[in-house]
């Protein structure tokens, strides 16, 4: 009779559980959007995100891209192939990326922090219109390399330094992750920092101290893994052509940024 009982009772627990583990299932992204410009086609980072989150053992999700290269947000919502791919709706992740230099000019020029700002609402509400229960990810992008600053020929504008540039570049993100309910930041930027002061003397950037390596690319995708499925990025199989040492102090990089 004992066995009996705690058998029903396991039973119920389990009926109890079921529609919960089921609307877990349901909530793991199935189509997935990114809109940005060459900081997200270079390498092809969707397609590094999506070899990310099928080592991880998920299902593979449908994903689309638009990323023309150096197109603002507010440029966003007047490309054709932007705007039809956020209307086909239904999407369960939208990510976007603005113009290497918008955050960080956001601090200085108003006519460019209205654009940021207001464009990317503009953005969100486009996407809540067939997609309202998307969640949008803002991808920060980092500081330009600190080789950047050496050239008489610097634009200043942007700050003085990668320290100064980051610390724009955060800022506005915020800015519009607060200013958007149901959004939230990939602290990709925040991650490079990081990388860049244990590791001196490597390099994410390619030659021109803006755009990413692989690696770059690669530290990108591990933190829009972890922002977009809540799960750590530590120990993930997949790492592209990169050795295995490189791709542990990426997966640490972006790991250490959900450490208090």
């Amino acid at each position: 009779m004992r066995m009996l009982k705690q058998t029903m009772g396991f039973c119920l627990v389990m009926l109890y559980l079921m529609p919960w583990s089921m609307a877990a299932e349901k909530k793991e992204p199935q189509r997935i959007l990114f809109i940005g410009n060459s900081y997200t086609g270079v390498n092809q980072l969707p397609n590094i995100f999506k070899e990310i989150v099928t080592s991880a053992g998920h299902a593979a999700p449908v994903i689309q891209a638009s990323h023309p290269g150096g197109r603002t947000l507010e440029q966003h919502l007047g490309i054709v192939a932007s705007t039809q791919k956020i209307q086909e709706g239904k999407w369960d992740v939208v990510v976007l990326q603005g113009q290497s230099q918008e955050a960080s000019l956001a601090e200085v020029n108003e006519g460019i922090r209205n654009s940021f700002l207001t464009s990317g609402k503009s953005l969100c509400e486009m996407i809540r219109k067939t997609s309202p229960d998307a969640r949008i990810v803002w991808y920060q992008t980092w500081a330009r390399h600190a080789e950047y600053w050496k050239n008489p020929k610097a634009d200043t504008a942007i700050g003085t330094s990668p320290a100064e540039m980051m610390t724009r570049n955060q800022k506005w993100y915020v800015r519009l992750s607060q200013e958007n309910a149901g959004s939230t930041v990939a602290r990709v930027g925040e991650a490079w920092a990081g990388y860049y002061r244990t590791h001196p003397g490597k390099d994410l950037h390619v030659a021109d101290n803006s755009h990413p390596t692989f690696a770059g690319s690669y530290l990108a995708g591990l933190v829009l893994y972890q922002t977009v499925y809540q799960a750590p990025a530590a120990k993930i199989a997949y790492r592209g052509n990169l050795s295995e040492t490189a791709a542990v102090e990426l997966q640490n990089a972006a790991a250490a940024l959900t450490k208090p």
